[in-house]
């Protein structure tokens, strides 16, 4: 009677730990935490499927946060022509709002991104005007955004999946970093800002719209209710 009272209280004390090992995780929506969220090919083995995108928290307000993937997930050009372009304009605000959108969330995860107001301010050492004001799901970071969330060039820094390095990711061959799109406008009307490979922010923009080497960062506002 004895031995099998304590099997009895071993199996008790072990499902616990059955139950928690099958559980869904939930992701941690703190400052500075690492978060899934949707999926998109990050690999480039296209006959094993999409990967799940790990995002970082950079703000939390109310029940919404503020999300940025960690990795560089694509390359496109800012604009597919070499003309004045600002954020409101460009073709790759089109394709993330839409085809992006649509392929790396599924439809309850899409229900879930917050469509945001983003302003485009100026380029604040030479006032390029930024145009117009924006709603939008997915959208890259401003350089004003980029000194609120990115306190240093280190914590800017980030890596390409190997999808977007054969998508025409540019890599540094030193550090394996990637340089990415921003959506505040250059010196120049046909020059966008990006963060560099090391992780500084050139103020002069010289990222022409039409380069197609521009890793994709993007970042969205997620709603964080139960």
């Amino acid at each position: 009677m004895k031995k099998w009272f304590a099997v009895l209280i071993t199996l008790i004390l072990c499902l616990p730990f059955s139950i928690s090992g099958l559980a869904e995780q939930t992701n941690d929506y703190t400052v500075g935490s690492i978060v899934t969220l949707g999926s998109y090919e990050q690999d480039n083995n296209l006959d094993n499927g999409t990967e799940p995108v790990e995002w970082i928290v950079l703000d939390v307000q109310d029940n919404q946060a503020l999300l940025i993937s960690k990795y560089c997930l694509d390359a496109r050009a800012y604009n597919k022509d070499y003309i004045p372009m600002t954020w409101a304009e460009c073709d790759l605000r089109v394709w993330l709002n839409d085809t992006f959108l649509s392929e790396i969330f599924s439809a309850q995860e899409q229900a879930m991104v917050v469509t945001v107001t983003n302003i485009n301010k100026n380029n604040p050492h030479y006032g390029t005007k930024g145009g117009a004001d924006t709603t939008d799901k997915i959208f890259f970071l401003s350089t004003d955004e980029i000194d609120q969330y990115f306190p240093d060039s280190e914590s800017r820094r980030a890596k390409p999946t190997a999808y977007a390095k054969a998508q025409g990711a540019y890599v540094n061959d030193t550090n394996g970093n990637t340089w990415w799109w921003l959506r505040t406008p250059g010196v120049r009307p046909i020059d966008v800002c990006g963060v560099s490979a090391y992780g500084n922010v050139s103020g002069y923009g010289s990222r022409d719209v039409n380069r197609p080497s521009g890793a994709l960062r993007p970042a969205l506002w997620l709603s964080i209710d139960e």
